[in-house]
């Protein structure tokens, strides 16, 4: 598709949609079709409700095509699934690591926010879910400010059972650059497309260890976090 348009009509433009809304309505008046590509599954964490208002109040047909989104992809190109029967590991949740805001879970809170609230404690306690998802927590301090909260709320703090399923003992993984090129040395690579990397460790270990490969390391984006 890239190859057969003549010029980029649509720039990249997440943090001003409104600006992009205008360029579709603009452009739509000059050519005969106009394709939105966008990686992933364009609904999940995506503006893809925002735009689609904007084509319907201009009386612009449209359409769209689902895609297979990243919290699922990830998980399993990295080898991990996200049901196992034999593991009585029947559901999992999504989750956004990073709001709209540049919110993450642990690490930033608004001022009238409950302390329980601002790290996570609510969200994870008493959660019945099996596996956990967490989209677009690539960099390493919101990654451990995760970590510490999912592992400090899922203790059985209030004493039930459902709580306790997650502690600093729990498995967890990150993979990067999911469907990317396998680097079978584990080294670095100078080939132009990205390199598919998996840690696999625990929720009190994860960062320590990602780091403990290279001190300099912030971020591991783009990366999907699996517990």
């Amino acid at each position: 598709i890239l190859k057969m348009a003549t010029e980029p009509l649509l720039p990249s433009s997440s943090d001003v949609p409104n600006s992009q809304q205008q360029q579709q309505q603009q452009h739509t008046s000059n050519v005969k079709s106009i394709v939105r590509l966008k990686g992933g599954d364009p609904f999940l964490f995506g503006r893809t409700r925002t735009e689609i208002e904007a084509l319907r109040s201009n009386n612009i047909p449209y359409s769209y095509t689902p895609g297979i989104s990243s919290c699922i992809a990830g998980p399993h190109l990295g080898g991990i699934p996200l049901t196992d029967p034999m593991l009585n590991c029947q559901s999992f949740g999504v989750w956004s690591g990073t709001d709209a805001f540049g919110k993450s879970w642990g690490l930033t809170k608004d001022e009238d926010e409950d302390e329980d609230d601002a790290k996570g404690g609510k969200k994870w306690r008493g959660l019945d879910v099996d596996v956990l998802v967490f989209l677009m927590i690539g960099r390493l301090d919101k990654l451990e400010a995760l970590c510490q909260s999912i592992a400090m709320n899922g203790d059985g703090l209030d004493g039930d059972d459902v709580s306790q399923k997650w502690n600093k003992d729990t498995p967890c993984a990150v993979i990067q650059n999911a469907g990317g090129r396998k680097d079978e040395a584990g080294g670095h690579s100078t080939a132009p497309s990205p390199v598919q990397r998996v840690w696999r460790s625990t929720l009190g270990s994860l960062v320590r260890e990602i780091k403990h490969e290279d001190e300099t390391r912030t971020s591991v984006s783009p990366a999907v976090f699996v517990v």
